[in-house]
């Protein structure tokens, strides 16, 4: 997972603030490199060395910095293969939330070459406490891991047009409360890959 995260990180950094942002941030990392591949193993943990760094380097809090990357990795023009995979989850918000468990299983179709075992996908599972609350309770090595999924959780609310509450309440749970199913109009999405 640290791998996917680094690349990730990298892609956002680059990105959004530019290349010497990165190249700054990878000097105080002392990284013997600036770009990392989603399929090397790297040393537990820096991932989340990566992003203090970042955090340091752009002033920002280091939760920021992860949630900023789980909005971008939804958002970002070149992600759409990540929005859609997300999407597929349903037709409203509620229940792209039930699919969340799904999603191990849906990235294997995606991708059935990767092997997945060796990228240490965290565990997922979603209660519904009340119509319109969950609680998404996640397991994962990776300190970000719980704030990348509330930037791609904010982001997919918006792409489905719906108004939520969306808290990290300490380690591995997240509270979500759909306040407005119909808050705005949904990010027009269909099934078909476009054309071209």
């Amino acid at each position: 997972m640290d791998a996917l995260m680094l690349r990730f990180l990298q892609g956002y950094v680059r990105g959004t603030f530019g290349v010497p942002v990165w190249q700054t941030i990878c000097r105080r990392a002392d990284l013997p490199v600036e770009t990392f591949e989603p399929m090397l193993r790297y040393a537990p943990g820096l991932a989340d060395q990566v992003a203090a760094e970042a955090a340091a380097v752009l002033g920002r809090p280091v939760e920021t910095i992860w949630e900023d990357l789980g909005t971008y990795l939804v958002t970002s023009p070149g992600h759409e293969g990540v929005r859609r995979l997300l999407r597929f989850g349903g037709i409203g918000y509620a229940d792209f939330l039930h699919s969340l468990e799904e999603l191990p299983g849906r990235a294997r179709l995606a991708l059935p070459d990767l092997d997945l075992p060796d990228l240490d996908l965290p565990e997922i599972r979603l209660t519904e406490i009340a119509p319109d609350r969950f609680v998404l309770d996640c397991r994962a090595g990776l300190r970000g891991t719980i704030r990348v999924l509330v930037g791609m959780l904010t982001a997919m609310a918006d792409d489905f047009g719906t108004l939520c509450l969306i808290e990290a309440e300490g380690e591995g749970r997240i509270a979500i409360r759909i306040l407005d199913r119909a808050h705005a109009a949904a990010r027009p999405f269909d099934l078909a890959l476009p054309e071209g």
